[in-house]
C-alpha cells in the first residue's frame, strides 16, 4: 500500500468528487468522522474489513485504494462494458417490441377483416423466423451460442416453410425445401461446429458425408412425387460426390501438404474425364465418341481431345506436387 499522506489524500479526492462529507462518509462506514480525519491526513489506515466497503462507497475498485491511484484501464473496461450492455439490450428490446407491435396489428386486421385467424398464421411464423436471426435467441443461452443459433434459424424456417406450405395446400415441397436448407446449414455450420469436438480433424470429411446422405433422402424424397430413374440419379449424385470426399479424407491424413494436394489433383482431375462416360451410361445412349482422341482430327475428336488434355493437365499437376513433396519429406527426415 502507498504512503498515508498519498493514500489519505486519494480517499479525500473521491470522498470530494462524490460531494460527500467528512460526515456523511462516516455514517455510511459506520465509523466516526474521527477516524475519516485520520484517514485523509495520513495519520492512520482504515481498518481492512473495511476495503471493500469504501470501494462500493467511493465506487472505486480495490486495486485503486491501495494504490491510491486511478485504474484508467479498468474503468475504460468497465465503461466500455456497460455500453456493450446497453447496445445489446437496445438490440434485443427494439426488435422484439417491433415484432409484437406488428403481431397485435395483424392480429387485428386479420379478425377485422377476414373474421378469422388465416394469414394470420403466416405473419406469426414469419416473425418467429426473423426473430431467431435478429436478436437472435443467442442471448439466452450462456455457452454453445452457435449451436443455438444454428438450431433456431433452421427450426424456424421449417416452421414457415410448413405454415407456408398449409396455407397454399402444397405440402408436396415442404420436406424438399427443409432438406435442401439442411444442407446448406450443414455445409456452412457442420465444419464450424465440429472444430470444437473431437471430431475437428475429419469435420469436412463428416460435413461432406452428412450433405451425401442428405441428398439422397431428397431424391428419394422428389421421387414420391414425380417419377425418373431413381437408381441412377442416386449413383450420379454418389459419384459427383466421391472426388469431394475423397478429397477431404485425404487431408485428414498426416501428409504432407503437397502430397496431400497431389492426391486431391489426381482424383478432381480423373474423376472429371470420366464424368461424360458415367452421365451418359446412366442416363444417355453409348458415350464412345466421348473419349475419341485424335490429335490430327479435331474436328470430329473435339470432344475427347479436349478431356484428353485437361486429364494430362491435372496428372502433370499431380506429378509435380508428389515430386516437390516427396523430396521435402526426404530432407526433413534426413534432420
Amino acid at each position: 500500500m502507498t504512503d498515508k499522506k498519498t493514500f489519505g489524500s486519494f480517499i479525500k479526492i473521491k470522498r470530494t468528487e462524490k460531494n460527500y462529507s467528512q460526515k456523511d462518509l462516516a455514517e455510511m462506514l459506520f465509523v466516526t468522522e474521527g477516524a475519516v480525519s485520520k484517514w485523509e491526513r495520513g495519520v492512520s489506515y482504515p481498518d481492512i474489513t473495511l476495503i471493500s466497503d469504501i470501494c462500493r462507497v467511493l465506487d472505486i475498485s480495490e486495486h485503486e485504494l491501495i494504490t491510491a491511484s486511478v485504474d484508467t484501464d479498468t474503468r475504460k473496461m468497465k465503461h466500455e462494458a456497460r455500453k456493450f450492455r446497453a447496445i445489446r439490450g437496445t438490440w434485443f428490446w427494439i426488435p422484439t417490441i417491433s415484432y409484437g407491435a406488428a403481431l397485435v396489428t395483424c392480429f387485428i386486421c386479420n379478425l377485422a377483416v377476414s373474421h378469422t385467424l388465416s394469414c394470420f398464421f403466416v405473419v406469426l411464423a414469419a416473425l418467429i423466423c426473423a426473430y431467431t436471426f435478429i436478436p437472435t435467441v443467442t442471448c439466452f443461452f450462456e455457452s454453445k451460442k452457435l449451436l443455438a443459433f444454428t438450431v433456431s434459424t433452421y427450426l424456424s424456417i421449417c416452421l414457415l416453410l410448413f405454415t407456408c406450405a398449409v396455407y397454399t395446400n402444397g405440402l408436396s415441397w415442404f420436406l424438399t425445401a427443409c432438406i435442401g436448407i439442411l444442407m446448406v446449414y450443414v455445409l456452412l455450420f457442420g465444419p464450424i461446429l465440429l472444430s470444437k469436438t473431437n471430431y475437428s480433424r475429419y469435420k469436412f470429411l463428416i460435413s461432406f458425408t452428412v450433405t451425401l446422405v442428405l441428398t439422397v433422402l431428397m431424391i428419394i424424397h422428389i421421387r414420391i412425387w414425380q417419377p425418373f430413374m431413381l437408381g441412377n440419379a442416386i449413383l450420379m449424385t454418389v459419384y459427383g460426390f466421391a472426388p469431394v470426399i475423397v478429397c477431404t479424407a485425404v487431408c485428414a491424413f498426416r501428409l504432407h501438404p503437397l502430397l496431400k494436394a497431389g492426391i486431391c489433383t489426381a482424383v478432381i482431375g480423373i474423376m472429371l474425364y470420366y464424368a461424360n462416360y458415367v452421365a451418359a451410361a446412366l442416363f444417355g445412349p453409348s458415350s464412345g465418341s466421348f473419349y475419341r482422341v485424335d490429335f490430327h482430327n479435331w474436328e470430329q475428336c473435339l470432344d475427347g481431345n479436349v478431356p484428353f488434355i485437361g486429364l494430362l493437365s491435372f496428372l502433370f499437376v499431380s506429378a509435380v506436387f508428389f515430386v516437390i513433396g516427396f523430396v521435402s519429406v526426404m530432407r526433413n527426415n534426413k534432420r
